[in-house]
């Protein structure tokens, strides 16, 4: 579906609007809010910490206000359970593959280009730390070596500045909603984790366009 999206938009500029395309890399930081897990005893907060973010994106300009792209991006994001004083630790990332429409509220060609974005696509969740029977605070979750594919929404805002004539700049901030990862982190028995995990991703980007 997401890809049927993208085609359609490459193709709607037609001969009235030249297309232009763009490739680019980019780099930034994603910080995902708590979720909370409860059991009969108390509460515990967990999910991603904090990380940097790397990716790439490929994308065109087929009308006058509008776009799309498709993007992928590699997050650094441990996974943490904390409560009462005690944090636990473990190793993990995620990866995102999306596509996404993008409505501009300046015209193509215009130097400064404020945007929305908006589509979804696929988060993988992989642990990667050692997993121990031990684990502290294990009546609240699990941290597990495993991997956990989710579907995704995605929303965002963000400024394109062009910086020559085949070069653009740009800053945007995007949100990515999704389930929350319950089976890298795996509520114990008895015990509820909240619902949805929203990512926030805060990005800069280089692009060569043509």
């Amino acid at each position: 579906m997401l890809k049927r999206i993208l085609l359609t938009l490459l193709a709607a500029g037609g001969a009235a609007c030249a297309q232009s395309y763009y490739v680019g890399i980019l780099g930034g930081y994603g910080y995902a809010p708590s979720l909370t897990v409860t059991n009969s005893t108390g509460s515990a907060d967990t999910g991603l910490k904090g990380g940097g973010v790397v990716g790439a994106m490929v994308g065109g300009d087929t009308a006058k206000h509008w776009g799309g792209e498709v993007s992928y991006l590699f997050r650094f994001s441990d996974l943490k359970l904390s409560s009462g004083g005690t944090e636990v630790d473990f190793g993990g990332h995620t990866q995102y593959v999306t596509g996404d429409i993008l409505g501009y509220l300046t015209p193509k060609g215009a130097a400064v280009r404020p945007f929305v974005s908006f589509g979804g696509g696929v988060r993988f969740l992989v642990g990667t730390g050692t997993e121990s029977a031990s684990q502290p605070l294990g009546n609240y979750a699990a941290l597990t070596a495993t991997t956990q594919t989710e579907a995704v929404g995605d929303f965002g805002v963000g400024v394109k500045f062009k910086l020559g004539k085949s070069t653009q700049m740009r800053v945007e901030v995007r949100d990515y909603i999704g389930a929350a990862p319950n089976k890298v982190i795996a509520p114990a028995p008895g015990a509820k984790m909240s619902s949805m995990l929203n990512d926030l991703i805060f990005l800069a980007s280089i692009s060569y366009t043509w």
